[in-house]
């Protein structure tokens, strides 16, 4: 069963990054931002964009090779090496609060226009 609903659509969204915040979670964070969808709010992320999969050298080491580029449709390009740069950068520890004080913010903002 699907849900749909444009009220849930137009929602801010806020991501929490971190340095040790890599892979599938950066893809999730750099898509979102390059959609305007989100705002990142943390640390610069640990920069793993390109899978790997794994060739033995012997029996006791492999070597993990990139076999594919995470290729963004708006940015065409991914965040291999540098990491998703947050929109508003803080410490990790400190990422949740500053969230909550921007929504707080938005939310203030938005009963100020209604009136």
């Amino acid at each position: 069963m699907r849900v749909v609903s444009k009220k849930l659509a137009t929602q801010p969204v806020y991501v929490l990054t971190a340095a040790r915040t890599f892979s599938a979670a950066e893809a999730f964070a750099y898509d979102l931002q390059s959609t305007k969808r989100a705002t990142i709010v943390g640390e610069v992320t640990g920069g793993g964009a390109h899978p790997t999969h794994p060739v033995p050298l012997d029996d006791h080491f492999v070597l993990m090779v990139p076999s594919a580029r995470a290729i963004n449709v708006i940015t065409k390009t991914d965040w291999e090496g540098t990491g998703v740069q947050p929109d508003v950068k803080v410490p990790a520890d400190q990422a949740l609060d500053k969230a909550k004080e921007l929504a707080a913010d938005k939310l203030a903002k938005l009963r100020t226009t209604r009136r």
